[in-house]
């Protein structure tokens, strides 16, 4: 099983969180959610990832996704990437959140898992007009 862990600005983690109980019904437990708020301190978050990547590794790794490549809680977890089975995933998406949700027990291993992921959030991406078929 692959660790799943969302590092987000503010609360859309959370708000991740509430679409995973509309899809699926229940949000699973082996998956932590960290909110990196405007006032929280760097010391802050990085002990909240480092407690989380601790309790989410059963061995194969841990996925983290985050929203925005380059800003805050992208910068902080690229800090922690010392270890070989840790990855980092940004651009979250639904779709990624998705096939992330319905595969993390699935795998064993996470360079796998998060190509598998990565392909789902960029299938997930259309461009649609008026003059597109349906």
């Amino acid at each position: 099983m692959i660790g799943l862990m969302i590092v987000t600005h503010e609360t859309v983690g959370q708000a991740n969180l509430q679409l995973i109980q509309h899809i699926f019904g229940s949000i699973p437990e082996k998956i932590a959610v960290v909110g990196v708020r405007s006032d929280d301190s760097v010391e802050q978050i990085h002990a909240e990832v480092v407690k989380n990547l601790s309790s989410l590794n059963y061995g194969n790794g841990v996925l983290i996704l985050t929203d925005i490549f380059g800003a805050t809680p992208c910068n902080l977890v690229r800090q922690l990437l010392k270890q070989d089975n840790i990855i980092l995933l940004t651009g979250l998406n639904a779709p990624m959140l998705i096939k992330a949700l319905q595969n993390f027990a699935k795998f064993d291993d996470v360079r796998e898992f998060a190509e598998v992921v990565k392909q789902a959030a960029i299938a997930g991406i259309m461009t649609i007009s008026n003059q597109d078929e349906l």
